[in-house]
């Protein structure tokens, strides 16, 4: 029964990666004007769990399937001329989760490190990895995501930040420390200090602009300790469907939702 479970398994696998090597979804199809498009989406990709206890009776399986629909959207925001997509693969608060989840998901990450760097190249994608909590990450995973990271340094076609180990607030203590140390090294004045003071302490502060769009999937409607900051003036769409279950369509309406339906004030 577990040989049937491992080749169901593999098969199923080997089906997505000749999909993932496929030019399926390349197309572009919003049909938005470019000037329109959100240059910037973040996702939180939300609802591997129970859709794999409820396809298979297995979390572990969901979260193989959220791995590669990852690889598959990154295909889609390219295809619709997004610049930055930033996702939310594992906070700082998921290490307390059951060990044995926590070293599948892991062993998860590990194998598609490599399947990532090999479609990022192949499509000229920028892998960035942003870690708040890096060192509880397995060193197995850190030198996958190192390998991927260095070997996508010159893409150019757009940037995908993963978030590995990674929480907000952890994320603003360390710029907060960071200002503190440079006012007491006497390399910042505090009358000078600004936004721009601390947004240039952020992880994200290569990716020229904060989300323009944030999509949650599985019903979810929080935030979940991810880009607080980044977060202020963004567009939040909540999908009701689960990660692995979101198709290219799904991608498209909330680009047309936001172009057409969507004004973006910033207070004013």
């Amino acid at each position: 029964n577990d040989n049937n479970k491992e080749t169901s398994l593999e098969k199923r696998e080997e089906s997505v990666r000749t999909n993932l090597k496929s030019e399926t979804g390349t197309a572009r199809e919003s049909n938005v004007p470019l000037s329109q498009v959100p240059k910037h989406i973040a996702v939180i990709m939300d609802g591997n769990r129970r859709y794999g206890k409820a396809k298979y009776g297995s979390a572990s399986r969901g979260h193989w399937d959220g791995s590669s629909k990852l690889v598959e959207f990154a295909k889609w925001c390219l295809a619709e001329k997004v610049d930055v997509l930033t996702v939310f693969a594992f906070s700082s608060e998921n290490w307390s989760r059951d060990p044995k989840e926590v070293a599948s998901l892991m062993q998860i990450f590990s194998k598609y490190c490599d399947e990532l760097r090999v479609e990022a190249l192949k499509r000229n994608i920028k892998i960035v990895a942003l870690s708040t909590d890096q060192e509880k990450i397995p060193v197995h995973v850190q030198k996958g995501v190192t390998r991927m990271v260095e070997e996508t340094r010159d893409c150019s076609a757009m940037t995908m930040n993963i978030c590995l180990s990674y929480g907000s607030r952890g994320e603003m203590v360390a710029a907060t420390k960071s200002v503190v140390d440079d006012v007491l090294e006497k390399k910042l004045d505090p009358k000078c200090i600004d936004e721009r003071t601390i947004q240039e302490r952020l992880l994200t502060h290569h990716c020229g602009g904060d989300p323009d769009v944030l999509i949650r999937t599985s019903g979810e409607v929080r935030i979940s300790n991810f880009l607080l900051w980044q977060l202020a003036y963004t567009e939040l769409f909540f999908v009701e469907k689960p990660w692995p279950a979101i198709e290219k369509e799904d991608l498209v309406q909330v680009i047309r939702t936001y172009a057409k339906g969507r004004q973006r004030r910033y207070g004013k």
